[in-house]
């Protein structure tokens, strides 16, 4: 039996729904599930943005009351790509969920804004400081990954624990110093556009845009060769190819935002930076290629590649986000990439004798981080994935999997999956002693990647109803 997307009530208020394919009964109950679940994300994720654009990455967790600058740029990302497949879905009922994510986008591109000028001067001298340079890699001449509400390092106490991120501030080797900062402030900002218009951008904050963009590319050109903090805030004295993405996804944002807004850029210089020979593209499939699969890092001397084993599932960022027409790695990398990391999703017990295989992806073999367990915001990553190259069997899957983690009242998503504590690696003494032995519940970049894998999904969905196929690419 066949229906109709929408009721008959839906139909009395006008709507246009002719060229709405009808969805089959099973997946109009997916789509009326998924809807709900949406636009409940949306309200969740928007309550929690603050009028000048700050936004906690958490509401449960001590460490994660302070915001964070990649935490909000992936929201503001998530936010307006939600809200354009909503708008290209046209679904009444949904629209105005669109317009609460379009003001919460923009909230927190104002503030990110506001930040990256009031630190303009340091991102300049520090696009011409050379890479042997002790000071070049303090923490202090780069934006840090966290501030609090005043937009500084935090100084603070929050919940009877001192938070003193200033003791950071000299140290070449800061888990605060993260160079996707600046790149995923481009990264949100473009996307912005790319759903709403270059003239739904204010004035001041397109100034701020026409004021700064060249300093930036001159930054993210400078420092994208430089070791630091990973997605994971670990291993600060490595390369990452997590950061060498975000720095591809920076540059061609600045490209984008040149165009759509009217500002001067460098192009020649930009692309020569991405494209050449010497150039950003060579530099990540030399230094993290291996076997055809994306490595997870690289010592900035170290040994060759050949030496580095390990992957990491943040490159379901990574392709989602940053290289979606694989034009950084080849399509036969990513595909390489994606099977290995199937991996991730098998965990064992200590003794071996017990395996579970989870939706959800550990971040890397050895993870100890609350015991190691899977990650909700790389699952919805990946799901994002399987959707836009035509996979929605498994993108269901996924989704169904983070949606039953929803509470009955209310609506938050967990950090990490809850799973048999047998499963688990180890606990290091004092790794996770913040609030028990929790992760955070309430993680709000896990809600933001929902939104936007799920919104896909509807999308996808319509498109299979109407016959429009995509190539699958597992």
């Amino acid at each position: 039996m066949e229906k109709s997307m929408y009721s008959q009530d839906q139909h009395k208020t006008g709507e246009t729904c002719s060229k709405i394919p009808t969805l089959t009964e099973a997946q109009e109950c997916i789509f009326a599930e998924r809807k709900k679940n949406t636009a409940a994300a949306i309200d969740h994720i928007t309550s929690n943005i603050m009028p000048d654009g700050y936004v906690r990455a958490a509401t449960d967790y001590t460490w994660y009351k302070l915001m964070w600058l990649r935490d909000s740029s992936m929201i503001s990302s998530s936010l307006s790509q939600a809200a354009a497949s909503i708008k290209r879905l046209g679904d009444g009922e949904l629209m105005p969920f669109a317009e609460k994510a379009r003001d919460g986008a923009l909230r927190i591109l104002s503030r990110q804004w506001s930040l990256i000028d009031h630190n303009r001067e340091k991102l300049r001298s520090t696009s011409s400081m050379g890479l042997e340079d002790f000071e070049f890699k303090k923490l202090k001449n780069h934006i840090p990954a966290r501030i609090d509400g005043n937009g500084r390092l935090a100084n603070m106490e929050i919940d009877g624990r001192l938070i003193n991120d200033l003791v950071e501030a000299e140290n070449p080797n800061s888990w605060l110093k993260q160079f996707d900062s600046v790149p995923l402030v481009l990264h949100a900002t473009s996307e912005f556009v790319k759903a709403f218009g270059a003239e739904n951008i204010p004035e001041n904050l397109r100034e701020s845009v026409r004021r700064n963009i060249g300093i930036l590319a001159d930054y993210i050109i400078n420092v994208y060769k430089c070791p630091c903090a990973d997605v994971w805030e670990q291993n600060p004295h490595m390369l990452h190819s997590y950061d060498i993405g975000a720095a591809y996804a920076g540059l061609n944002s600045i490209l984008y935002l040149g165009s759509e807004l009217g500002i001067d850029v460098n192009v020649d210089k930009i692309s020569r930076e991405i494209y050449s020979s010497t150039g950003l593209i060579n530099f990540m499939n030399e230094f993290f290629v291996r076997d055809e699969v994306l490595r997870k890092y690289r010592e900035e001397f170290g040994p060759d590649v050949a030496e580095n084993p390990k992957i990491d599932a943040s490159a379901y960022l990574l392709f989602a986000l940053f290289d979606p027409n694989h034009s950084l790695v080849s399509e036969n990398v990513y595909l390489k990439t994606m099977e290995a990391l199937r991996d991730n999703h098998i965990f064992k017990s200590q003794d071996g004798k017990m395996v579970h295989e989870s939706a959800f992806p550990k971040r890397y073999e050895g993870d100890r981080y609350f015991g190691g367990s899977g990650w909700i915001l790389l699952a919805a990553a990946e799901a994002y994935l399987n959707t836009k190259n035509g996979d929605l069997s498994h993108a269901d899957y996924i989704l169904e999997s983070i949606e039953k983690l929803i509470p009955e009242s209310g609506f938050s998503l967990p950090e990490q999956e809850p799973i048999d504590e047998a499963l688990l690696n180890p606990f290091r003494e004092g790794e996770n002693d913040a609030i028990g032995k929790k992760p955070a519940m309430d993680l709000i970049w896990s809600a933001a990647e929902y939104i936007r894998a799920a919104t896909a999904y509807l999308e996808g969905i319509v498109m299979e109803a109407s016959g429009q196929k995509q190539l699958i690419r597992k």
